[in-house]
């Protein structure tokens, strides 16, 4: 069943800290997994041509700075490390565009700059946007809004689709604004374990519903 046009999907990636613990593995173990499996659902977007246009992942939020400081450091180290030459190189042979979406508070300077580089580098690209939400907070995106007249997510598009993986059904403060009409399935799967098939299985039932916006 395939879709008319491409839509901007978003994911919120959760799941990785009951994976890891069920293989009775550390959080960290969960958290590594989870970024091959982006790696590979956006490989997959690319080969097999799902007609996506915007890919926003809720990465990191403001409220993750309360978690145990080991498990905070272990983000911020993967996520830096996977800023690398390679991956400006991937983006680019596949014609990615790398967004970031977030807030620069508390991030170090070394990883902004990591950050500003694989942006800068692919900005030319015109295919797949990759947006990384990462250090974001949507209500604190809004409550910024109303005192620089712009949102800090102000170039990611409306939400077509929200998929939150790992069965709990709640947005966590992702994208308010963006998701005001976003369909929303809440895939049972836990992250690590997610996949273009599951996403393609996901974007079928969304193209079965019936988008009215407010109207009958």
């Amino acid at each position: 069943m395939p879709l008319e046009k491409s839509i901007n999907v978003a994911i919120i990636m959760d799941g990785n800290g009951r994976w890891a613990k069920a293989k009775n593995k550390p959080r960290t173990f969960g958290h590594d997994q989870g970024l091959k499996t982006l790696q590979d659902l956006v490989k997959g977007i690319i080969n097999k041509k799902v007609p996506i246009d915007w890919l926003s992942v809720f990465a990191f939020s403001t409220e993750n700075w309360n978690r145990p400081k080991t498990e905070v450091n272990f983000l911020m180290k993967l996520f830096e490390k996977s800023l690398n030459d390679k991956l400006i190189e991937n983006l680019n042979k596949q014609n990615i565009k790398f967004i970031w979406t977030g807030f620069k508070d508390k991030l170090s300077s070394s990883l902004l700059k990591k950050i500003s580089k694989v942006c800068k580098d692919t900005s030319k690209n015109k295919g797949l946007k990759l947006n990384v939400v990462f250090n974001y907070s949507g209500l604190k995106d809004i409550e910024q809004q109303s005192k620089t007249k712009r949102l800090i997510s102000e170039k990611v598009p409306p939400v077509d689709l929200l998929i939150r993986t790992s069965g709990e059904k709640r947005i966590s403060n992702f994208l308010l604004y963006q998701l005001a009409y976003s369909e929303i399935i809440f895939e049972k799967t836990l992250w690590p374990d997610y996949s273009i098939n599951i996403l393609k299985k996901n974007i079928i039932e969304y193209k079965k519903r019936n988008r009215r916006f407010g109207r009958i």
